[in-house]
């Protein structure tokens, strides 16, 4: 028997960086994850109430709100992804750090110990809800070192030629630096829930190396 679909839950908000967003999808839709994008609430652009303008003016059509996933496929605890990821962008990441049904969910997938990724700006969303994963190892945009260590993480510089590239994982937490890193967050997600093999063959079809 196949093994079922993972899926991953994306966050967008205004101001979001549009690279990691849209690598980190885009990789792990090549590794066959059922990825869905969903727009932080207040956040549109205009009058669609799916689309957003990301941090480099690039606009950006979600696939549904955040409410309405929650809704419709986490409402309860059984409905969870299997990862939600959060990409940077500072003012998408203080906007996702404002958002109470952010928090909300993150609050219910730590719980659940299931896998919560952020890069860049984006590990300060998790300072602001409640300080989630505190003690965990993280990374982060290198501006956020500071901010990190202060709120009891333990913030550390990916080494140089790690098998993970320059990605910290500690359990069911990913983290990374910053735009030019997300082929190795995308992959390193993409290894944890589709294997480390379709991983490899993903990352081969890329030349990613």
């Amino acid at each position: 028997m196949m093994a079922a679909t993972k899926r991953a839950l994306a966050l967008i908000a205004r101001g979001s960086e549009e690279m990691e967003l849209v690598i980190t999808v885009d990789v792990l839709r090549r590794c066959n994850v059922d990825v869905t994008v969903a727009l932080v609430p207040g956040t549109e652009t205009g009058k669609d109430e799916l689309v957003t303008c990301c941090s480099r003016g690039v606009n950006i059509k979600a696939d549904t709100t955040l409410q309405a996933y929650v809704e419709q496929h986490a409402a309860t605890d059984d409905g969870l992804p299997d990862a939600i990821i959060l990409p940077g962008g500072l003012d998408g990441a203080k906007a996702m750090a404002q958002a109470a049904d952010v928090g909300t969910l993150l609050q219910r997938q730590q719980k659940a110990g299931k896998l919560v990724a952020a890069i860049c700006a984006a590990p300060t969303v998790l300072v602001a809800h409640g300080k989630l994963f505190a003690g965990r190892r993280v990374t982060s945009y290198p501006s956020f070192r500071e901010k990190m260590t202060e709120a009891g993480y333990v913030w550390e510089e990916p080494a140089a030629g790690s098998p993970l590239g320059r990605v910290v994982r500690d359990d069911n937490l990913i983290t990374s630096l910053g735009p030019a890193t997300t082929f190795d967050f995308g992959l390193a997600i993409g290894a944890v829930l589709a294997g480390q093999e379709v991983a490899d063959k993903v990352a081969a079809g890329l030349l990613y190396k």
